[in-house]
């Protein structure tokens, strides 16, 4: 299994994201999770919001450090899932930031099946402000990120301005 959860970003402010996400995962994750009753584990709708939060906060607290910043999901407050999520779903995902420090992030995280909310959490991130990745390959890390955010139509690497849509 990839753990590329999103499939594209579809809207990005000083303080806000959303992108699209599928359920489609393999058969054999259902297969278990559960028998005769499939269901999304919570812990990947979790991980979807983690993915979005975290680009947010890279963006947005890259472009204050005027470097790119790596954040870190450190924290998992108040994950509540408010209905199944059965395979082969299309899902938006939204995400929101609440505080920023020097340091760290909190986001709001949301994800959605059409109209209704299925999941919502708040998410703390992590970085050291100056950009560095102890114990971590930078460069490699740095060529996945620009990777990503092609993958995902984003235009623009932080620190320099981002944003969605066409060039």
């Amino acid at each position: 299994m990839r753990w590329r959860l999103l499939d594209q970003m579809t809207e990005l402010t000083e303080k806000r994201a959303a992108a699209s996400a599928s359920t489609g995962f393999p058969d054999t994750l259902f297969a278990d999770h559960f028998p005769g009753f499939p269901t999304t584990p919570g812990v990947l709708l979790v991980e979807m919001c983690a993915q979005l939060g975290g680009r947010l906060v890279e963006i947005r607290c890259s472009q204050a450090a005027g470097l790119l910043v790596l954040p870190v999901l450190t924290i998992v407050r108040e994950a509540k899932f408010h209905a199944f999520v059965p395979p082969g779903r299309q899902l938006r995902i939204t995400a929101e930031l609440e505080h920023v420090r020097p340091e760290s992030a909190l986001c709001i995280g949301e994800v959605f099946d059409g109209a209704r909310r299925v999941a919502s959490m708040r998410l703390m991130f992590a970085f050291d402000p100056q950009g560095r990745v102890a114990g971590g390959d930078r460069e490699a890390l740095e060529r996945f990120e620009r990777e990503e955010f092609a993958r995902l139509g984003l235009h623009g690497f932080p620190p320099d301005p981002v944003f969605v849509g066409p060039c």
